[in-house]
């Protein structure tokens, strides 16, 4: 797998699960005692989608740990800006569009 999409596979990987982390355990419109739930779901559907083509890393540490021990760094960049890009991108959609939704089923007309 090139380095340009295993860059979007680890954008992608990452906004799923920080969205996640940041929406369900974080609202108070969730019930907290399903939060474990969907965030084991979106860590599964990470590794699922990544798993085979890009290494699955979905934490850079993961990926980098072995480049160190081996020495080769060619693919570093991948796995260092594709889960910032991804969870920068996961904070702002759930800050500009979903913390201030109302919750379903509330009639607040202003």
């Amino acid at each position: 797998m090139g380095d340009l999409r295993a860059f979007v596979v680890e954008v992608l990987i990452t906004f799923i699960l920080v969205f996640v982390v940041v929406s369900v355990p974080t609202d108070n419109r969730v019930p907290a005692a399903i939060a474990p739930l969907p965030l084991g779901f979106a860590l599964a559907l990470g590794v699922f989608i990544a798993g085979h083509g890009a290494g699955g890393a979905v934490n850079p540490v993961r990926a980098l740990g072995p480049m160190i021990v081996a020495g080769q760094f060619t693919s570093g960049w991948v796995y260092v800006l594709g889960p910032i890009v991804g969870g920068v991108l996961a904070a702002l959609l759930y800050d500009r569009f979903v913390s201030d939704a109302d919750a379903p089923g509330s009639d607040d007309v202003e």
